[in-house]
């Protein structure tokens, strides 16, 4: 991510493709960056702005790379769209008409969001009713640019059968840097995560936080980094970390409600005893992927909804047009870090693919994985 925001910086200076000609130089407009910033949303009046082009200037180097029509209506048929709408719903069944479609444009497809909400009428009419009855009173909360302040947290909406979320989100642009679910709630893992975060989106001045054990490691890091006596690590209480607070509020919603209604009913019906050492092991192994695909479905919905009070840009957007419009030197200033932290299956559970999506919740591929748990136990 940091890397595209660099290029589209690079962009800015004149090139010399006509050097030897008299007259003004040609600008060097490459076509990854344009492609780049119209497949995160904006128009093509909003990257002649960013970029500081005429914006007939920009439809010249348009027509010469073959990018006229790009970005444009995606024609895809309504039955396709139905299929997309239902398998994003399959994934997050909380997910109303904006997550819908920033999920779509994740997926490089745009549409009208009049066509969105139609069929979405069509596919989800319970859940569009019930979403329509919950209101929002938001505060006012403001940073000044990305990367100055990022917020983190863990969740435990799921901790009674084992499973933690890990989360962190940029104070200005709510942008998610990064959102996991693991299987604990250790300093190491919630570092390789943060290191990830880091890798991709760049080195926060601040990051606040409550004062959990696992976020020890992540203070050292960022008074190692960032200097000591400068609030590197901010130490507060959960109320006075609203943005990832606000998040997680839609997590539990779209996500977790989910898989904790699922398991609750295993429970009930005697399928998942969770105080037996071998149900929880075959759960992680069934469902752990399965929340995963569900937060992955989430931070694309997030990252590329738009913001009703941010003139409807997405937190990508904004992320991308505040760093566009910081210097050089503090853009670049990152650490490269080791990749993003993974769990690691035992070979012998590897015969039950967990990505298996075919319509029963995982509870067979569940059942399957006890038996052989116990046949090796």
């Amino acid at each position: 991510m940091l890397a595209e925001v660099t290029l589209q910086m690079d962009a800015h200076g004149i090139g010399t493709d006509s050097a030897s000609r008299g007259g003004r130089p040609r600008y060097n407009i490459p076509a990854v960056q344009l492609t780049h910033m119209r497949d995160l949303g904006f128009s093509w009046m909003a990257i002649s702005r960013m970029l500081s082009v005429n914006i007939r200037t920009l439809y010249n180097h348009r027509t010469r790379l073959g990018l006229v029509d790009y970005g444009s209506f995606t024609n895809i048929s309504n039955d396709e769209l139905d299929r997309l709408i239902t398998q994003v719903l399959r994934q997050t069944p909380g997910s109303g008409e904006t997550y819908i479609t920033g999920s779509l444009r994740g997926r490089g497809i745009r549409v009208q969001r009049w066509r969105v909400r139609e069929q979405l009428r069509i596919v989800d009419p319970v859940g569009r009713a019930l979403r329509g009855r919950r209101a929002i009173q938001r505060r006012v909360y403001n940073v000044s640019v990305p990367n100055q302040l990022w917020h983190i947290d863990t969740n435990h909406k799921l901790n009674a059968w084992g499973f933690v979320f890990h989360g962190g989100v940029d104070g200005y642009s709510r942008c998610i840097t990064y959102l996991r679910c693991c299987t604990d709630n250790r300093a190491a893992t919630a570092l390789q995560l943060f290191q990830g975060a880091v890798d991709e989106f760049g080195l926060p001045h601040h990051v606040r936080s409550d004062a959990g054990s696992e976020n020890v490691d992540i203070a050292r890091f960022m008074i190692e980094n960032r200097g000591a006596n400068r609030a590197s690590f901010m130490v507060g209480r959960s109320v006075h970390n609203q943005r990832i607070e606000r998040l997680w509020g839609e997590v539990n919603r779209v996500v977790s409600a989910y898989f904790k209604d699922l398991f609750l009913f295993m429970e009930n019906v005697g399928i998942l005893d969770s105080t037996d050492p071998l149900h929880i092991r075959a759960l992680y192994h069934v469902y752990l992927p399965r929340v995963n695909r569900s937060v992955d479905e989430f931070v694309r919905q997030w990252n590329n909804h738009s913001l009703r009070t941010m003139e409807s840009r997405s937190p990508l957007q904004l992320w991308t047009v505040g760093m566009l419009q910081l210097p050089q030197h503090v853009r670049l200033n990152h650490v490269h870090v080791q990749p993003p932290y993974y769990h690691h299956w035992d070979v012998d559970l590897m015969q039950i693919n967990p990505m298996i999506d075919d319509g029963n919740h995982g509870i067979e591929h569940f059942l399957t994985a006890c038996d052989l748990l116990q046949r090796y136990d």
